[in-house]
């Protein structure tokens, strides 16, 4: 009889078995091969997903090789931090061995040995190992004790800035792993584009071979349905020379795994074109400075082959810059201006302001106190004192106030010299692919806005250009992909984007460029762009 499944703590997501039988596939956790010789570690075991999928190839191995299987306590190492799940997943590996005709006493005993409870990350884990397998509980650092963390981030170097906890799971696998040993995991994707993923990401570059990521954003791998962005990573510890990458649709499943993992195995690695994945084989390392690019297989080629062609904006003259930040929008960012003397009142825009196409300025003022790039005086200026005066509290608490509490009325950030008078392209922090607005009214951008100039290109002709599907690429490659399936679309990421000269464009190719843009004709501008990059369309 089946054991329900264990309650939920923080963080607990059970795979779905198929899923678990491709990732044992991956890394060679075959009953065809003597597994009984070696180790599989499994960091995070819950009541059993994985061990139920593990226990069954091991007793087949055994009994090929004549092993055994009471002599295999050493073959499996599962952790659980929690007592109560770690008790059911021993019931369930006791009923797994007994189905397989492993009498009561040798089950229970193999149980206890093979699942362990404590803390992987905190714990010994033991000797290296052949195998590292899981899917490592996706815990916020919000969610985790103060003295908790701290011990996480004393231990695994790689959790860096406010890494959520797999972070460390990831660093700690990789480390039991004896050369030629292999990782899989099943895992949010976040820490291949975001900063505190780029520690592990330079771990793996400068020690490990990333052999495999296949991304499963739309596929039902888990018993519940998740907002995170799942992909499994294959990595191992060998000197590295390609990766597979893989992006499967909705319609992938066992079957689809199945002909995922015979085009793995084959010689034969040209692109795969199947009707519930794309593959395609990537030669070289991808850089560990900066965020992964992910997706369909086309998109990173091209995007490989542009980053290897083409200048990067600021090669060109472009800058992007994020828009002001306060640390207090509340105070500084009005409706109401009262007696603020009107110099200090400047037209603010966020990505709500953005709208079509164009600005709908919704009224709201950004309370400065700069005259140009220079601060204040508060004395001289009545209603503008007796306004910060007011949230004089508010504006001290925050750390730029404390670190300079002569000028406690500051903002965050200084703004340009010009006031933000310069033409520059408007772009919001959120939303579903790339949307630039024109400017040239000196709106001052907020912090969740950024604001784009060139000393080269024609701003028009840039919007145009930022529009088309090439310059998406890019963002959805790198971006990281918010709960509400939209991207954030931050400096970062527009600087990833590939683009000529200005003065490299034909007359008419500019033009086409700025009409694409003034009437928001996507198809228009990618054409354009294909013919200026000399690409064909990625799809």
């Amino acid at each position: 009889m089946a054991r329900p499944r264990a309650e939920r703590g923080a963080g607990v997501v059970y795979t779905k078995d198929w899923v678990v039988d491709l990732m044992l596939d991956l890394v060679g956790y075959d009953e065809k091969a003597d597994l009984g010789a070696d180790t599989i570690v499994e960091p995070g075991c819950g009541d059993g997903a994985f061990l139920r999928r593990i226990v069954p190839r091991l007793v087949r191995s055994a009994e090929t090789y004549g092993r055994p299987i009471r002599d295999l306590s050493a073959a499996i190492r599962a952790f659980e931090l929690d007592t109560r799940v770690a008790s059911i997943a021993r019931e369930s590996v006791v009923e797994t061995l007994v189905a397989h005709g492993v009498s009561d006493k040798d089950s229970a005993r193999l149980a206890d040995s093979w699942v362990v409870e404590g803390d992987f990350l905190l714990g010994d884990v033991g000797d290296q190992v052949q195998w590292v397998v899981g899917n490592p509980p996706y815990v916020r650092v919000e969610e985790t004790s103060a003295d908790e963390y701290t011990k996480y981030r004393a231990k695994w170097k790689t959790m860096t800035g406010r890494a959520d906890v797999y972070i460390g799971f990831y660093e700690a696998g990789l480390s039991l792993l004896k050369s030629g040993g292999q990782l899989c995991f099943i895992c949010a994707d976040r820490w291949m584009h975001n900063q505190y993923g780029a520690g592990l990401r330079k771990h793996i570059i400068d020690g490990f071979a990333l052999r495999a990521l296949i991304e499963v954003h739309d596929v039902d791998v888990f018993d519940v349905p998740v907002a995170a962005y799942p992909a499994v990573t294959l990595i191992q510890r060998a000197e590295h020379s390609s990766t597979s990458l893989a992006t499967a649709n909705s319609q992938f499943d066992d079957a689809g795994g199945q002909r995922l993992l015979r085009w793995l195995k084959s010689h034969d690695r040209s692109d795969c074109a199947d009707e519930s994945f794309s593959a395609s084989l990537l030669s070289g390392q991808f850089k560990s400075d900066t965020s992964w690019p992910s997706g369909p297989p086309e998109r990173l080629r091209l995007i490989a082959d542009l980053e290897h062609r083409l200048p990067s904006l600021s090669e060109v003259g472009i800058s992007v810059r994020v828009g002001l930040a306060t640390g207090a929008d509340r105070v500084y960012v009005v409706d109401d201006t009262g007696e603020i003397e009107p110099q200090f009142l400047k037209m603010a825009v966020g990505p709500a302001d953005l709208k079509d196409g164009g600005i709908l300025w919704s009224g709201r003022y950004l309370v400065s106190p700069w005259d140009g790039d220079s601060l204040v005086t508060l004395g001289q200026f009545p209603g503008l004192r007796d306004y910060f005066e007011k949230h004089r509290e508010a504006l001290k608490a925050r750390y730029v106030a404390k670190k300079s509490p002569d000028a406690w009325w500051r903002t965050i950030d200084r703004p340009p010299a010009d006031g933000y008078m310069q033409p520059k392209l408007l772009v919001a922090d959120i939303n579903d692919r790339i949307e630039p607005v024109l400017d040239e009214s000196g709106h001052w951008p907020l912090h969740s806005a950024y604001y784009i100039t060139s000393t080269d290109w024609d701003l028009e002709s840039l919007g145009g250009y930022l529009i088309s599907d090439i310059a998406g690429a890019f963002v959805e490659a790198y971006s990281v992909k918010m709960a509400n399936g939209h991207l954030r679309v931050s400096g970062q990421y527009l600087k990833k984007i590939r683009i000529p000269s200005f003065s490299d464009l034909l007359p008419e190719q500019a033009e086409g460029l700025k009409s694409a843009f003034r009437n928001r004709d996507r198809a228009l501008a990618s054409t354009v762009v294909q013919g200026i990059v000399g690409r064909e369309s990625m799809n």
